[in-house]
């Protein structure tokens, strides 16, 4: 048959093997070169990775076949011609590219490309740019030079077959058409059983293809029943209530002691490894952070809501679950109640700021803040000429930080301050301006494999002593605040609150720096509240979220907390491991995954790579063993408490539910399942 019809079937059979070289050759070199190179606990079995290049193949020979069929007959004349060899060659060597790209970056960072990356680079673009001409350049250089690589063998491969015209039979089609019905075919039974879930994920074409269906519950195999009746949030009418009570301690109204109104200054710190601190047991001392804690209260079970900061720090100042769509949340549609941390303090009377060492416009985050309420605001973009480059956006030194701070503080003022300072030193690359102390040495890593993504081991202890010295910085800034408030007579007038908006990882669980992972080295921080005389120096253990915060700090003020926030006051102690309600995480970055924790259970959803986990912390606190066999009754009623609660978010930030956000505040959280503990 072939030879009957040599001049189209010698551009159907070139198609053919650019499609085959492509699934086939790539694809199976780069799952050789994952097995290699980047063993994890998200690798899948040789049986699914060999399905997974089956299903790939066929998929890519479908389409290439009915490409050269619908594109054969316009082969006759010169321009045509070259048009549809452009095409078709451009094809195959973007998609070789994206084949190569996603392996190297699954070796780099222990995950394949998904559209949750793609989606971070949309609002980064000019760090994205940055960071090719800068310390990424040997990088987007190698990219260039494979996809003209690949763009040459294409056009090589396609030119002698295209010189004559030639149409398809219909036995061609007929073969097209089966294939392509036998691929669709495998691709709705994809979310049926742990093996096709497996396989769908087990490539780097496969693990973005899935990544841009959106995980839903019918996906997870789960129902969300009746989400949005049953977590409704309260009614927008309770803030009338609320604002006559803010306006009774605003104006004096009622006493002292039942409204105080100290200074309040919230501290939160970027990328905290908990073990680095001296108060969780680290040698090298943070004094200034120690102190504080020595001082106050510190709650040793908190988590996080995200592992990256564009969700996690929005969070802890709005008290709201960062889920609004089935997609990165880049806070371009705003049309939600939110009411943050100066929004509060504003309505209170008193002078409010945000000074940051980070670019706040990085993802939206400045988006999200700006609601109109006035406020001092710095960050790194005000810092000029003196920022430093970390490769991908520039932060402000947090020395300079500390600068905006002081002046800030000593200007004259009649009303209590509340300031939000964070500081970036602490985040990958952990860089220092020239003349900073660094006590902790060697600290400089091979600089040519030293990226966000991945290091050498090798490094990791020399990684550890920069890390090391970034926070020892933080914390000798820290100190000069508390040197300058103590001066003026203020410090033990101020409610300071210290956290962290995520942890960081050295080679935990096989991987580097954050946003991959919900495991506690990433999700658990640090949290620390001290005001003599009314906050006690006691370690607490109660079961808490980021999104608590701002309900505690509110009622340690005398006032009820805002109807639109989602957390609840932990002020007033409760039994050892007691929780009001279930701690749900998320992240939607690097990887997309869920989870819920109900102490001392933790449920986990990793999307990304078709993987849950149940873990019991209170005797597992490093997570090794899953105990998803041996307790399927429990990870399944967890599992559905926390499909209830995201297809709760994901309804109520629809497209379709404009007229709710407008008469209710965001759902409320889920609370956690009661078990018969034998």
């Amino acid at each position: 048959h072939v030879l009957r019809h040599p001049p189209y079937h010698r551009w159907q059979r070139r198609h053919w093997q650019l499609a085959l070289g492509c699934s086939l050759g790539l694809g199976g070199a780069g799952q050789f070169a994952v097995g290699l190179f980047c063993r994890s606990e998200f690798d899948v079995s040789i049986g699914e990775q060999l399905a997974g290049l089956a299903f790939v193949s066929a998929s890519l020979v479908a389409a290439a076949a009915f490409f050269a069929m619908v594109t054969g007959r316009f082969l006759s004349r010169r321009g045509p011609r070259l048009f549809w060899i452009g095409v078709s060659a451009g094809f195959w060597s973007l998609l070789a590219l994206v084949l190569t790209v996603g392996v190297v970056f699954r070796v780099a960072s222990g995950s394949y490309l998904t559209v949750g990356v793609l989606m971070f680079t949309q609002n980064g673009k000019e760090a994205i740019v940055h960071a090719a001409k800068g310390p990424y350049f040997r990088w987007a250089l190698a990219g260039v030079c494979a996809f003209v690589l690949f763009l040459s063998v294409g056009i090589g491969t396609l030119a002698s077959a295209a010189k004559k015209p030639g149409r398809a039979r219909r036995q061609d089609w007929l073969l097209a058409f089966v294939l392509l019905l036998g691929v669709c075919t495998v691709w709705s039974l994809r979310e049926r059983t742990p093996f096709t879930r497996q396989m769908f994920v087990s490539g780097p074409l496969l693990a973005l293809v899935s990544s841009v269906v959106p995980a839903s519950a019918e996906a997870d195999g789960r129902t969300a029943h009746s989400a949005s009746s049953e977590l409704k949030g309260p009614l927008r009418t309770e803030e009338l209530g609320w604002g006559e009570a803010v306006e009774k301690a605003r104006d004096g109204r009622c006493s002292a002691e039942a409204c105080p109104r100290p200074n309040v200054l919230l501290f939160v710190l970027e990328s905290i490894a908990r073990g680095h601190l001296g108060a969780f047991g680290a040698e090298r001392p943070t004094p200034a952070i120690d102190r504080l804690v020595a001082e106050g209260t510190l709650m040793t079970r908190v988590w996080t809501t995200a592992t990256h900061s564009n969700y996690a720090q929005p969070a802890i100042l709005s008290s709201l679950f960062p889920r609004r769509g089935r997609g990165l949340d880049q806070y371009k549609e705003l049309d939600f109640p939110r009411f943050l941390y100066h929004d509060f303090f504003h309505r209170l009377g008193y002078d409010t700021a945000t000074i940051s060492s980070q670019d706040e416009d990085w993802q939206g985050m400045r988006r999200f803040q700006n609601t109109g309420t006035p406020t001092f605001y710095w960050h790194a973009d005000d810092c000029g000429a003196a920022a430093l480059d970390s490769g991908v956006e520039r932060t402000a030194p947090d020395e300079v930080t500390t600068d905006q701070v002081l002046a800030w503080l000593a200007r004259p003022r009649k009303q209590p301050f509340a300031l939000y300072v964070n500081f970036q030193g602490t985040h990958f690359p952990y860089t220092l301006g020239p003349g900073v102390p660094r006590p902790y040495l060697p600290e400089e890593p091979d600089a040519s494999n030293f990226s966000y993504l991945r290091y050498l081991e090798s490094d990791r202890e020399v990684v550890k002593n920069r890390y090391d010295n970034a926070l020892a910085h933080v914390d000798r800034q820290i100190d000069r605040i508390r040197t300058a408030l103590e001066k003026a007579g203020l410090f033990d007038d101020t409610l300071v609150v210290l956290t962290a908006d995520h942890g960081e990882m050295f080679f935990d669980r096989g991987m580097v720096t954050h946003g991959r992972t919900l495991y506690d080295v990433e999700s658990r921080v640090p949290l620390v509240l001290r005001w003599p005389g009314h906050v006690p120096a006691v370690r607490r253990e109660e079961p808490v979220s980021h999104i608590d915060l701002m309900p505690t700090v509110a009622a340690w003020l005398g006032v009820p907390p805002h109807p639109s926030w989602q957390g609840q006051s932990f002020r007033e102690t409760t039994p050892s491991g007691l929780q009001k309600a279930a701690i749900f995480l998320n992240i939607q970055g690097l990887r997309f995954a869920d989870a819920i924790v109900c102490w001392p259970y933790k449920f986990m959803i990793d999307h990304t790579s078709k993987q849950e986990h149940l873990y019991q912390l209170a005797n597992d606190s490093a997570e090794t063993t899953d105990l998803l066999g041996a307790e399927p009754a429990r990870a399944s009623a967890l599992g559905d408490i926390l499909t209830m609660q995201m297809q709760a978010q994901l309804d109520y930030h629809r497209d379709e539910a404009q007229a709710e956000r407008r008469e209710r505040f965001a759902p409320g959280l889920a609370s956690c399942p009661v078990f018969s503990e034998r």
